[in-house]
């Protein structure tokens, strides 16, 4: 199953999917790629621009794994008579490689900022960690509601998890693109008393707003084990 998992995830990187599901987040992946490095300045140097979209890729890469990849099985597993375990299985593993890809790719691609002596390792670590906490968010338990239907209103309404959702992911964006716009500064990041602008917030306001968000794990899995209440069909 772990193979089918691995390929499930890439095949869903076609063109005809981003047409369809990212759309509605294309707006947040153009401000993230073209507008915000303008915004804060990241064109002025080559180096700004390298650390900026080491940042960047990471977290837009997390943005399409989310819209692509839904806390579902595909349409044609649920006509195939599996077992409520072998479902539960499959939905489980699914958000959590796509969850451990995310980070491990975010990992990688902000690596080269220790390396190169372009942050402390800290820094890094806080990084990842923010890395992972959008992983956690947009990977996690990322179901889609089909608004035109109208018994999926009252349970958007009384959801509070896109409250607790929208809160972190604001958080974690600030911490991430202040932590790129610092690491543009003259040693805007190499005292490490300065990460405890990022670390504290990390820990006391994104943590338990994880947490809480995550805490509605097994109902989302338990929703998306049935065909017949999946939003996203």
């Amino acid at each position: 199953m772990t193979a089918r998992i691995i390929r499930d995830y890439f095949v869903a990187f076609r063109w005809s999917n981003f047409k369809t599901k990212v759309a509605n987040s294309l707006y947040m992946i153009v401000y993230f790629a073209v507008m915000l490095p303008v915004i804060m300045g990241m064109y002025e140097k080559v180096q700004y621009a390298i650390i900026y979209y080491l940042i960047a890729i990471p977290t837009i890469h997390t943005v399409n794994s989310g819209c692509l990849h839904i806390m579902k099985m595909p349409k044609q597993m649920y006509l195939v008579p599996l077992s409520q375990q072998m479902k539960r299985e499959y939905i489980v593993k699914s958000a959590i490689f796509r969850i451990c890809f995310c980070t491990l790719f975010g990992a990688v691609c902000t690596l080269p900022l220790v390396i190169f002596d372009m942050c402390h390792v800290i820094t890094y670590v806080v990084i990842v960690y923010n890395i992972l906490t959008f992983a956690l968010i947009f990977c996690g338990m990322n179901e889609r509601y089909n608004i035109e239907e109208r018994e999926a209103w009252p349970q958007i309404k009384s959801d509070t998890r896109g409250i607790v959702q929208g809160i972190d992911i604001v958080i974690t964006i600030f911490s991430l693109f202040g932590i790129a716009f610092l690491l543009c500064q003259d040693e805007g990041m190499r005292n490490v008393y300065v990460n405890l602008i990022f670390i504290i917030p990390a820990i006391l306001f994104q943590l338990p707003l994880t947490i809480k968000h995550m805490s509605y794990w097994n109902k989302a899995v338990e929703k998306a084990m049935n065909y017949e209440i999946s939003y996203d069909k």
